[in-house]
């Protein structure tokens, strides 16, 4: 379950993502695919050292910053659904768990980047 009661400290979340890794690994974070597919490398040079607990942390703080760059690529906004989960709402019918998305990654090794590449498509929100 995710901790958080407004958008505004989602927000607050990806900007510590961003600010964290940029000391620690000298990265620099700017809610790009680049900066994804990134943080897709980071997860998986760490996975083995990650327990419950940092999972859990992860997938709260490292789910925000994923949201925060659908949003910035994609479009959509921040809206709670009914079971009080956080979703990036594009329209009536589209939405993505950024929060899922990440618990996926860190429990299945699901490729992040390529779920994020190829999110508008899964959404039928690309264009042609």
């Amino acid at each position: 379950m995710i901790s958080v009661r407004e958008s505004s400290e989602l927000r607050e979340d990806a900007q510590l993502v961003i600010d964290v890794l940029s000391e620690k690994e000298a990265v620099a974070l700017d809610f790009s695919a680049d900066s994804v597919s990134w943080l897709d490398a980071y997860i998986d040079q760490h996975r083995e050292e990650l327990d419950a607990g940092d999972k859990t942390v992860l997938q709260e703080k490292f789910g925000a910053y994923l949201g925060e760059s659908i949003r910035h690529n994609y479009g959509g906004r921040w809206v709670k659904d009914s079971d009080d989960q956080w979703m990036i709402v594009f329209d009536e019918r589209h939405q993505a768990s950024p929060f899922d998305i990440i618990g996926d990654h860190l429990d299945h090794h699901t490729a992040l980047s390529q779920v994020f590449e190829h999110l508008p498509d899964a959404l039928e929100l690309r264009q042609n």
